[in-house]
């Protein structure tokens, strides 16, 4: 799966969902107009090749969305239908293209969640409308088409432009208007529209009805089928009073600012957040993070970073804190090996349980705070340094980056010149890679976001140090340095 990460990024991108959009409505626009035109014709040979080149981009797309899914499983349940509809051999099923349609959903749902949720009843129910929307254009197109194909020689239905109206006018009565069809599949068909208007009103009216229970109560939970489109998402399990910080300082930062986050913790509401916070980035999972079933559920297997609060949701013993979060971290790190992890314990004591892990890092909170009243009381001022250093609404921070490829072999000195008279940046620290110089250099050049190496990390190394590929530099900036 790593070496299709890049891959899997760019074929789920919003601007590559938008682009498959518009090939979507182009094919069902060629489909009808290569269906009323005259056969043997200039124009019904160009309809069919432009189709037949758009119906091979469907398929190099549904290739390359298996090459990156879970198993043959998993992505025919999502795309049986988009199967289905690239099947040109197949000539009675090849009505069954319009139902691409169907997945305009999944752009309706990128440019909802990327909105800020308001107070207005549409809105909040955005996600629910586009999907009832596709569903009904869908059977209307279906209608419209399927009913031209079969019962042409129907004077009610020799003409696209009756079957349009016809389908139009019986979705909307719930009852045949304009024509009776006489063929058994064109009764199938007008039974399939007529059905779609009755479901109209009930699904619009649960819709609305689902959407004044959501305010009532007050919550923002994410359905399942929200939770599949995520990837490269950060997740936060449990919740205190930092987890609010936590989630205004993601998103402060300008490299983390668009990037969702999942919070699960077994509470009846979610927290509610300032003013400022993009809601519509965050989803709230009112269950227990512990469960395997739960942690697979929010994508913990696509996630880039796993927070593990004390939870403090439930009235528990610290002991019982620091239980849960020790075997939801150990499940998570089971889950997805290549995952960044950061765990907060009560007592230190508890941290022996985690020495075999490959969790990054673990933080001990009374104890930091117990450490740095202690230096501000030797060196008066150092709180009004970390307080710049360690939020993203101001001023410095730390940044941990890759070595850069033209640093590669230059002394630690050489490099701290070299920084900041580029980055204007402070190298301070080194983090050394444990890992040969060919496999990183090839890791470096695939581009990858997380490389998870294990070493050491040497706050101003010695001078003559010399910076290896896989070594990971600990900057203080106001901007992330890139080449």
């Amino acid at each position: 799966m790593t070496r299709y990460k890049r891959l899997h990024k760019a074929i789920n991108n919003p601007a590559t969902e938008i682009v498959i959009g518009v090939f979507i409505v182009v094919s069902v626009l060629l489909t009808l107009l290569e269906v009323q035109a005259k056969p043997g014709s200039l124009a019904r040979d160009i309809y069919m090749s432009v189709g037949l080149g758009i119906t091979i981009l469907f398929i190099v797309e549904l290739s390359l969305r298996y090459l990156v899914s879970d198993g043959f499983k998993p992505f025919f349940k999502e795309y049986w239908i988009d199967i289905l509809a690239v099947m040109p051999p197949v000539r009675a099923l090849r009505f069954l293209r319009v139902l691409r349609l169907l997945r305009l959903w999944r752009l309706g749902l990128l440019i909802a969640r990327r909105s800020k949720r308001s107070s207005s009843m549409i809105q909040e129910g955005l996600m629910e409308n586009i999907l009832l929307i596709m569903v009904l254009l869908g059977v209307f197109v279906v209608g419209a088409f399927g009913m031209f194909m079969v019962e042409k020689e129907n004077a009610s239905f020799n003409s696209l432009g009756k079957t349009v109206w016809w389908s139009l006018f019986t979705l909307m009565a719930g009852e045949p208007v304009g024509g009776e069809a006489k063929t058994f599949a064109g009764r199938m068909i007008s039974a399939m529209v007529m059905l779609g208007g009755f479901t109209f009103f009930a699904v619009f009216t649960g819709v609305v009805s689902a959407v004044m229970v959501s305010r009532f109560k007050g919550r923002m939970e994410a359905t399942e089928m929200e939770l599949e489109t995520l990837e490269n998402h950060f997740v936060i399990c449990g919740w205190n009073r930092s987890g609010m910080v936590i989630v205004g300082e993601l998103q402060a930062s300008d490299t983390t600012r668009n990037t969702p986050i999942v919070i699960v913790a077994e509470m009846e509401e979610r927290p509610k957040f300032p003013k400022d916070v993009d809601l519509g980035m965050i989803y709230f999972v009112p269950e227990d993070y512990t469960s395997n079933r739960v942690l697979k559920k929010i994508g913990v297997k696509k996630a880039k970073a796993a927070i593990l609060l004390a939870d403090k949701s439930k009235p528990r013993s610290d002991q019982d804190r620091d239980a849960r979060t020790i075997l939801a971290a150990l499940t998570i790190e089971r889950l997805n090996s290549s995952i960044f992890t950061c765990v907060e314990l009560l007592n230190r004591e508890n941290k022996e349980n985690l020495k075999e892990t490959h969790i990054e890092d673990i933080i001990i909170g009374d104890e930091y705070t117990g450490n740095l009243m202690a230096h501000s009381s030797r060196a008066w001022g150092l709180v009004a340094v970390l307080d710049e250093l360690l939020t993203a609404k101001r001023g410095n921070q730390f940044y941990k980056i890759p070595v850069f490829q033209d640093l590669v072999g230059m002394t630690f000195a050489d490099a701290l010149s070299e920084v900041k008279k580029r980055y204007n940046a402070i190298l301070i620290s080194i983090e050394s890679g444990d890992k040969p110089a060919l496999e990183c250099n090839e890791e470096t050049a695939m581009g990858l976001e997380f490389i998870k190496i294990q070493g050491a990390i040497t706050t101003n190394p010695p001078s003559d140090y010399q910076l290896k590929a896989c070594d990971q530099m600990i900057c203080i900036a106001t901007h992330e340095p890139k080449v």
